[in-house]
């Protein structure tokens, strides 16, 4: 006895693998009876690069969708016993015709295009078994397709030749005829006749009966091709697979062939199990990741198991995955009549180490100056890498302060801020896989004092008294973010005063304007001050001054007598005038006057000097005269002396004096204006009639 037992074992035949970067390609296979399977990894690409972490593979599987090689036969086994004649459910409905009607839907499911069946061949059995004619066509013929319909009368020509069976016959295409009685052998070795005449590779025999056989099978099995797995069923309460004579039942059949047997208790059901046969089915779809235990794919839509053709979506999502190179396989899982198989498609993944950062510092400076930065980023696995530097406050900064990078892209840089403070200082690299990877440092910046210089007035500017000066002190700073106030003292002992400040990012101008009241050089003194309390400062002498005159001789009244010689400065001069006679008025001898600047201090000094002078015909002679005036930073002032008024000694002290009851001489007098002007006469004399004579006078601070 001959027993054969086939188990399904994976791919039957492989029409296409191929992964290619980019592009999935369906892993096509077929079950072990015929039908296609097929799965498809559709993301990721094969050797995609991904970070550390789960990956998601996405793609499709199907059973029984793609169009298959024809590479299967068919051959039924119908009994057409005496027996068959009882009803099928009840009606007059025979079992034979549930068998029939059976045996048209199995053929009607090997007629679709999806289906693996190539020819087909029926036989017809009693006590005895006849081959069928399959065509309509002149002669015998035991083959054809399970759609052909040659006679094209709609009705395909195997199930024509199923509807034209009755008990012990079979009437289309050439009629046979058989016993009525029950016999497995001649079926088998008819059927047998039937598979050798078929080229496919696999061949299927569905054998059915409703009763139990007499004599030993197993003689017919010997001859029973490998190729050929015989399917049987029995069919109602009249029939059992495995009858009290195994050698002669409907099991040693199935068992030896490496086919199945049914127990079909109700033979109406017949029609509706016996389509079965062909039919292919997802059972399911797992997952391994680098040749692991296999793990269920559960997210697949529509969920298996499902019935082909069928195509379905999975998505998978392995767990974190380390660094390095991935096997990631998604085998589906599919069985058909001749048992259970599988496919598998399988991509690499590559998984990338983010890179590593190192920011460097802390680092030091000044505010405004560039600062060298030594960040370091390695990423010996690539793919691409981007890096970028970015400075934000910490503590001690302005508001509205910013850094500059010479390049933020660069790991050695140089970074420039303006405002000191503590600044973060953070250098990120982007591998486009992993999130940035982000290392910080500190930057310690400290304040830079502002500089100042003063642009007018010019070093040593000469400035009359009372006239308003204006000073200007540009100034610059380093940090473009400072803000600045600034002072001027104006060196003469009024309050210092807080100039007015104009100024944009990194300069400025301070401005004040003052008016002096005294004389003398003045070392004004700028002081600029930043936000953070550095300052600088800057000095320009500015001399103020005061006009001054002398002259030797003047008249007002009757007679006008020009002031003569007459010395004025700025700028500075000296004048001599030998003599002078104004008839009935004076005659004077010796005339000099001279008035001096120093430009470096402002003193004013004017003098007039007379050797002698008789006036008034004679009733006034004076001798020695001369007077002084200065301005200098002690104030006004002015001196003179006489020497002999006729002939009387009078030297420096003021005093008035009559003469002959028709004049007042005034000696040594010093008369202050209200506009602070000082006037020095060393003799004003003043008639009855009103004359005034002055010798020796002179003026400050006109």
């Amino acid at each position: 006895m001959r027993r054969r037992t086939f188990v399904g074992s994976g791919l039957a035949a492989v029409t296409a693998l191929a992964v290619l970067t980019g592009t999935a390609v369906a892993v096509d296979g077929t079950l072990p009876g015929g039908t296609s399977i097929s799965v498809t990894i559709d993301s990721p690409a094969d050797e995609t690069v991904f970070p550390q972490g789960p990956v998601t593979v996405t793609g499709t599987a199907s059973v029984g969708a793609a169009a298959v090689v024809k590479d299967t036969a068919l051959t039924y086994v119908i009994d057409v016993s005496g027996s068959t004649a009882a009803s099928c459910d009840g009606t007059a409905r025979t079992i034979l015709r549930c068998e029939v009607e059976a045996s048209a839907a199995l053929n009607t499911r090997a007629a679709e295009p999806t289906s693996v069946i190539g020819s087909v061949g029926t036989v017809a059995f009693g006590s005895s078994a006849a081959v069928a004619d399959m065509r309509p066509t002149a002669g015998d013929q035991v083959l054809t397709t399970p759609e052909a319909d040659q006679n094209a009368n709609g009705i395909r020509d195997a199930e024509e030749v199923f509807g034209s069976m009755s008990q012990g016959q079979i009437g289309q295409f050439t009629p046979r005829t058989m016993p009525t009685g029950t016999f497995f052998p001649d079926a088998v070795v008819k059927a047998t006749a039937v598979t050798n005449a078929q080229t496919e590779s696999r061949k299927i025999v569905v054998f059915l009966s409703d009763g139990f056989s007499a004599g030993d099978v197993n003689p017919a099995l010997d001859d029973v091709p490998a190729n050929v797995d015989i399917h049987t069923f029995a069919v109602g309460g009249g029939s059992a697979c495995d009858a009290g004579d195994y050698n002669a039942s409907l099991q040693v059949i199935a068992d030896r062939t490496g086919g199945t047997c049914t127990q079909v208790a109700d033979p109406a059901n017949l029609p509706d199990v016996l389509p079965g046969l062909l039919e292919s089915t997802l059972t399911g779809l797992t997952a391994t990741v680098d040749g692991g235990g296999a793990v269920p794919v559960t997210d697949v839509s529509p969920v298996p198991p499902q019935t082909g053709p069928v195509n379905v979506t999975y998505s998978f999502t392995t767990d974190p995955l380390t660094s390095g190179r991935h096997r990631i396989c998604v085998t589906a899982r599919g069985e058909d009549h001749g048992g259970p198989g599988q496919v598998t498609d399988c991509v690499d993944v590559i998984i990338n180490d983010p890179p590593e950062v190192d920011a460097g510092g802390p680092y030091a400076g000044q505010e405004g100056t560039p600062v060298q930065l030594g960040g370091l980023v390695t990423d010996p696995d690539g793919p691409t890498l981007t890096t970028g530097w970015t400075a934000t406050p910490a503590s001690g900064v302005d508001p509205g302060a910013t850094c500059s990078f010479a390049d933020p892209a660069a790991q050695s840089t140089t970074v420039t801020c303006t405002d000191d403070g503590v600044w973060t200082l953070a250098l990120s690299a982007d591998d486009s896989l992993h999130p940035d990877v982000v290392a910080t440092t500190s930057l310690t910046l400290t304040n830079v004092a502002p500089q100042v210089s003063v642009s007018a007035p010019d070093q040593g500017t000469l400035v009359l008294r009372g006239t308003p000066v204006g000073v200007t002190a540009p100034f610059t700073d380093i940090a473009t973010n400072d803000t600045h106030t600034c002072t001027v003292d104006f060196d003469d002992g009024s309050p210092v005063v807080a100039g007015e400040v104009t100024q944009g990012a990194g300069s400025g101008s301070c401005a004040a304007t003052h008016t002096y009241t005294g004389v003398g050089a003045h070392q004004v003194l700028v002081t600029v001050t930043d936000d953070d309390g550095d300052a600088a400062t800057a000095v320009v002498t500015i001399v103020s001054y005061v006009r001054a005159e002398a002259w030797a001789i003047s008249a007002n009244g009757l007679i006008t007598v020009a002031k003569t010689p007459h010395a004025e400065c700025p700028p500075n001069s000296d004048l001599t005038t030998a003599t002078l006679t104004v008839p009935g008025l004076a005659t004077v001898e010796a005339l000099h006057a001279e008035c001096t600047r120093n430009a470096d201090t402002g003193r004013t000094d004017a003098a007039a000097e007379i050797s002698g002078a008789n006036l008034l015909a004679g009733a006034i002679r004076i001798s020695d005269i001369e007077t002084h005036c200065v301005a200098d930073e002690s104030g006004l002032s002015g001196s003179s002396r006489v020497g002999t008024i006729n002939g009387r000694p009078i030297g420096t002290q003021p005093a008035t004096i009559s003469i002959l009851g028709v004049a007042t001489v005034h000696v040594n007098q010093t008369v202050t204006t209200p506009a602070g002007q000082l006037a020095q006469y060393a003799v004003r004399v003043v008639t009855l009639l009103g004359q005034e004579i002055v010798l020796s006078g002179c003026r400050v601070g006109i």
